[in-house]
């Protein structure tokens, strides 16, 4: 399919959903991903704005870039290192080198607050840094478009639609920052790479509750991918094939399929049409019993004082008897020959240790 009739197809997207968006009215909310009044807004402001000709992006996208270059140099002439304008802190301008517009912006209103510029020099600065503000307000809302166009094909029960727009939005601001508009390609074409990134990003950082590394989850997807390809073709997707289909190692494929599945919470409920939990219908566990455990720690407590207060020798064979400071039950040999009494001894020091506990227990 060619990148035309593919855009092509987002518009119609896009004016589809659109009127699904503003059919519904002010006392009936729209039942749509999206479809709240934020989005309606969103949406309608969208259509209001006309889109550029590649003749009126190239003149935008190279109208920006001068002005950028005048902004850095006024401020490296007044005292500002271009390293402080860049997001990635290089001494060069490339992919990861680009000037950030953010910090260019706050460095230049910095300068106009202090007052220190002389009044050629503010006027200079005031007008680029206007026509600036323009030029990338002009090229970010021409381009909104492409990013639902875009935001539209990763749409995910885990990340709102609405936030996958606002990711896509941090990329096609990315791109501004980074074009290149003398390589002679045209500025959608490199931002639309940008904004996919972002999006496949949040859709990552949201995905499960345990967060896996991108190689990893680009790895299983394709291994998915190739499952239901070779499923499809009636044969048996054996590690050996998957091996083939994915181009990984064959022990790779291994461990990956070995990763446990993904999360959910005990609280989601089990469908949009009932409001039973997870959690109503997991089995119960007596070892996880909150009120059991409770109540366990509450009587040995209440033991451990009762203990205490015997006599030393007392509570040295109900200690030693009971394991009540190990976790190993003793003899009354054994505890005889540690205390130097005889087993008989040893037996009725623990009969009248038991006794007083029985009366202390009694007692209100």
């Amino acid at each position: 399919m060619s990148e035309n009739s593919r855009y092509s197809e987002d518009e119609q997207w896009l004016k589809d959903n659109g009127s699904q968006f503003f059919a519904s009215d002010d006392n009936t909310p729209s039942q749509s991903e999206g479809g709240s009044s934020s989005m309606q807004s969103y949406l309608k402001a969208l259509y209001r704005l006309n889109l550029l000709s590649p003749e009126d992006e190239h003149a935008t996208t190279s109208l920006l870039r001068e002005l950028e270059d005048r902004l850095t140099e006024f401020l490296h002439d007044h005292g500002v290192p271009y390293v402080a304008l860049r997001s990635e802190g290089v001494e060069q301008r490339g992919s990861t080198g680009a000037y950030d517009h953010g910090l260019i912006l706050a460095k230049a209103e910095e300068m106009l607050a202090e007052g220190k510029l002389n009044k050629r020099d503010t006027s200079k600065l005031t007008t680029n840094l206007r026509k600036f503000r323009q030029q990338r307000r002009k090229l970010v809302q021409c381009n909104l478009r492409l990013v639902i166009a875009i935001a539209k094909r990763f749409r995910n029960p885990s990340v709102p639609f609405i936030d996958l727009i606002q990711e896509g939005n941090v990329g096609l601001l990315k791109a501004i920052e980074r074009f290149k508009p003398k390589l002679g390609y045209r500025f959608s074409t490199y931002a639309y790479w940008w904004i996919q990134q972002e999006i496949q990003l949040a859709i990552r950082r949201n995905d499960d509750l345990v967060r896996q590394p991108a190689n990893v989850q680009d790895d299983l997807r394709s291994i998915y991918r190739a499952i239901g390809k070779i499923r499809a073709s009636g044969q048996p997707s054996s590690d050996e094939s998957l091996s083939q289909e994915t181009g990984l190692d064959l022990e790779r494929i291994q461990n990956l399929l070995k990763l446990p599945g993904p999360t959910s919470s005990l609280d989601e409920p089990l469908s949009d049409e009932q409001t039973s939990t997870r959690l109503d219908y997991a089995p119960a566990d007596e070892a996880y019993n909150t009120d059991e455990e409770v109540s366990r720690r509450e009587i040995k407590e209440k033991l451990r004082e009762a203990v205490a207060k015997l006599p030393a020798r007392q509570r040295t064979v109900l200690n030693l008897r009971y394991g009540l400071e190990s976790d190993r039950d003793c003899s009354f040999r054994v505890i005889g020959e540690q205390l130097g009494l005889s087993q008989e001894r040893a037996r009725q020091l623990h009969t009248d240790a038991l006794r007083q506990l029985r009366r202390q227990w009694r007692q209100p």
